[in-house]
């Protein structure tokens, strides 16, 4: 039986938003971005998660499929990250690999951090829904902000190690309020790396420039009007 990347990540991200819902303390904002197929899966990987405090690249594949390609990448990694303890540990916290291995009774999943992908020796979770409970309970107990930088630069580091130096994707922030939900578009994905004070702050000032824009529309739009009337009453 195949079963396909895309069929995982998608009920993956699925049953990760239901168990975020059960919670009483929504986060304030989140980010979920499908970057498989785009030029973001190069530079970053298939999925970049973002909530208040917690940040997940994650790497699926087929256990079956072709990892040439996914080995270098990792061996470019290893190196630029020899000697920085620090970059390490902030990679074996975020970025993590999800291999499936379909089967008529089961889907195994060996579930791993992104350093650990192919040592053998490693095993990992063989479920994923334990993989999302974790990520959930870290939601409701987010780290220390000290380490947003750290999660900034290892991403950025990640791009470099693929040659490139932007994501070449934008991205969709989700913003839950009392009034509701509100979505802000980004232009890219290095954007998504904010804390909530920057979140703000950058979402009132791309209201404040729509809002400003629309008014600029409406001002030529009543400007237009005004104009083709009264010189429709000087041709009567």
């Amino acid at each position: 039986m195949k079963l396909y990347e895309n069929v995982i990540i998608g009920n993956f991200l699925y049953t990760l938003g239901l168990n975020i819902g059960i919670n009483k303390e929504l986060p304030k904002y989140s980010s979920i971005n499908l970057l498989q197929q785009t030029p973001a899966d190069k530079a970053l990987g298939d999925v970049l998660l973002e909530f208040p405090g917690v940040v997940r690249l994650i790497e699926f594949k087929n256990k079956k499929s072709n990892k040439e390609k996914e080995k270098t990448r990792l061996k470019l990694l290893e190196m630029a990250l020899s000697g920085e303890d620090k970059m390490i540990d902030i990679s074996r916290q975020i970025h993590w690999y999800i291999e499936t291995e379909p089967s008529k009774d089961s889907c195994f999943n060996r579930i791993v951090p992104y350093l650990d992908a192919f040592d053998n020796e490693v095993h990992g979770e063989d479920t994923i829904e334990p993989y999302i409970e974790m990520i959930v309970q870290e939601i409701n107990r987010p780290f220390d902000n000290s380490k947003h930088q750290d999660i900034k630069d290892y991403l950025k580091l990640i791009q470099m190690t693929q040659g490139s130096s932007s994501t070449g994707t934008g991205g969709l922030i989700i913003n839950i309020t009392e009034q509701g939900i509100r979505y802000v578009q980004i232009t890219d994905l290095l954007d998504l790396r904010l804390n909530l004070k920057e979140f703000i702050i950058k979402a009132e000032l791309d209201l404040e420039s729509i809002m400003k824009l629309e008014q600029k529309k409406e001002l030529k739009r009543t400007i237009t009007q005004n104009y083709v009337r009264d010189h429709s009453r000087e041709y009567r």
